[in-house]
């Protein structure tokens, strides 16, 4: 295990959590860099330092400016990053104490390999921190897992684009969907969801995985994207290709700024049903409008 750290503005945390999810980063914590107190003034909110120290962890060592040029192009700012190997019990002690059981509906839950499931007779996907991002911690996919638990899928189609660890695909199969198209630009992202479909009894047959960077164009019932900005905005055609009229998209990985920039690239094809909100990060439910061919 290999520990990355880097000291930040608040206001530059959130672009770079983003970052360093998508570069591979299995865990991600602040502290305060300076000692200051905070005053909490009001409910519900989480407040951040001014000054923050960040530390993520990474399975595979990976070369310091392999981040230091993604993350100083994102912040328009330079960054000093450190770097030290984390002895595996370290890692294994930490990773223990981390890591509880989520439950993100009456019948679904995540739990660490090393937990015995809360409730047996609902669905437990079990997932351990590994190569691709989505363990259920961060706030888009708990949004993605409690949605997907609400949808009907028996004998849908459902297209997981951004499958990441696979968390999304497994919890469509378990949920009752007949084919799951799990679809990533990453190799190690294919590589995790193959994996963890395996340990969690997935049939292969019903699980097609492709690496690839856009959206094929099968038709599917309900598509699952749970992204970054850029590439929503970007494939929003091609999703609308893979929809019928009663198919619906769940769009997540927006920051609550950015839904203006999503509402102008996808209101003139879709229809805006719900949105769901999550420590700044939204979900959007949608269909394709009555006036789309």
């Amino acid at each position: 295990m290999f520990e990355i750290s880097l000291r930040l503005e608040c206001h530059q945390y959130l672009a770079t959590e983003i970052l360093l999810d998508e570069l591979g980063a299995v865990s991600i914590s602040i502290v305060d860099a300076e000692d200051s107190p905070i005053f909490v003034e009001e409910i519900d909110t989480t407040p951040l330092w001014q000054q923050i120290t960040l530390t993520a962890l990474f399975v595979e060592d990976i070369e310091l400016q392999t981040l230091q040029d993604p993350i100083e192009d994102a912040l328009a700012a330079p960054v000093e990053l450190s770097k030290r190997v984390i002895q595996d019990q370290d890692w294994q002690k930490k990773w223990i104490q981390n890591l509880k059981p989520m439950q993100f509906s009456e019948r679904l839950w995540v739990c660490p390999s090393w937990i015995t499931y809360p409730d047996p007779f609902a669905i437990n996907i079990q997932l351990d921190p590994g190569l691709a991002f989505g363990t259920g911690t961060h706030p888009t996919t708990a949004l993605c897992m409690q949605r997907l638990a609400n949808y009907s899928l028996a004998d849908k189609t459902v297209m997981d684009f951004g499958c990441g660890s696979g968390i999304l695909a497994i919890a469509a199969y378990y949920l009752g969907a007949k084919k799951i198209i799990a679809i990533d630009h990453d190799p190690q992202a294919i590589q995790a969801t193959g994996l963890n479909a395996n340990i969690n009894g997935v049939d292969s047959g019903m699980l097609q995985m492709i690496l690839a960077d856009s959206p094929p164009q099968q038709s599917c019932d309900v598509i699952i994207a749970n992204v970054l900005l850029l590439p929503l905005l970007k494939y929003s055609a091609d999703f609308a290709k893979a929809m019928s009229p009663s198919s619906k998209i769940i769009l997540s990985g927006i920051l609550e700024q950015q839904l203006e920039q999503i509402k102008q690239v996808y209101e003139p094809t879709f229809k805006f049903d719900n949105i769901h909100s999550k420590k700044e990060w939204l979900l959007i439910e949608a269909s394709l409008n009555q006036y789309t061919s």
